[in-house]
């Protein structure tokens, strides 16, 4: 799938020429300054097309189109491989009335690859499992559906959520997985975003937002900055569905780690 990516995004030129049998070629790239404040003022754009709903979310990396301190904080953090890498917990929240929590968190990490190869780690990173007591997760695309305009190029993806413990259960839930530019004919900023298209018995609420941008000191290097937001069913069961997902996000980060290090 990564040559659907790369020509949706106007990036056929990094595929072989030989593929298409002819020689590829392109405008010439727009010239940004590479700031955490264009990657925020970029974000308009896609908001004039998005049909995802991450509002929330991307609040938390720009308010008013600029960043945010947490924004600034995980960028000056971001993990580059040494000691353990840790979570920042925005959000814990119980509400007992419906038996959910809300559980949301940000990392982020620094990989010695340009933008457009980290955001083609996304979709390897789709069918990467996890499986630590009690829970399970897997993902797979599903036939990706006709892009109209409202991203750059998009996927569906379903994901299987699996508990065995207390009260065990099984849940599937069908994901947007849509892929943003920020600026046209620019290869530095992108936004990778996955959003649950309905609720299931699991899930109330899943986003996964990722801003993709370039190191400013080093075009061969590049940030990614992810928020992760959950509305879940707790089964009464608060603490140990906060200490189960959490597990799942920090290992996911690292398998994300080391599979963009490759």
């Amino acid at each position: 799938m990564g040559t659907q990516i790369l020509a949706a995004l106007g990036l056929a030129w990094l595929i072989p020429a030989a593929l298409f049998g002819q020689t590829n070629l392109l405008p010439a790239k727009s010239t940004l300054a590479v700031t955490p404040a264009n990657f925020c003022l970029g974000m308009k754009n896609v908001a004039a097309i998005t049909k995802q709903s991450f509002t929330e979310e991307a609040n938390l990396l720009c308010a008013n189109q600029a960043p945010t301190a947490l924004f600034t904080t995980l960028i000056n953090s971001a993990y580059q491989g040494t000691g353990t890498p840790t979570l920042t917990t925005v959000l814990v929240q119980e509400t007992p009335a419906t038996l959910t929590t809300q559980l949301t968190v940000a990392y982020a990490m620094k990989v010695n690859k340009d933008p457009v190869k980290v955001l083609l780690g996304e979709e390897k990173h789709v069918s990467s499992s996890y499986s630590q007591d009690p829970l399970s997760i897997s993902a797979k695309f599903m036939a990706p559906p006709v892009n109209s305009g409202d991203a750059d190029t998009a996927f569906v993806v379903q994901q299987k959520t699996s508990v065995k413990a207390q009260v065990s259960f099984d849940d599937t839930s069908i994901h947007d997985l849509k892929l943003y530019q920020l600026y046209t004919y620019n290869f530095d900023f992108f936004l990778a975003v996955r959003t649950l298209t309905a609720p299931t018995e699991q899930f109330k609420k899943s986003v996964v937002l990722r801003a993709i941008f370039q190191d400013p000191a080093n075009q061969n290097q590049s940030y990614a900055v992810t928020i992760l937001n959950f509305v879940m069913n707790n089964r009464d069961q608060h603490d140990r569905t906060v200490d189960a997902f959490t597990k799942f996000i920090q290992s996911d980060f690292m398998t994300l780690y080391q599979e963009q290090s490759k």
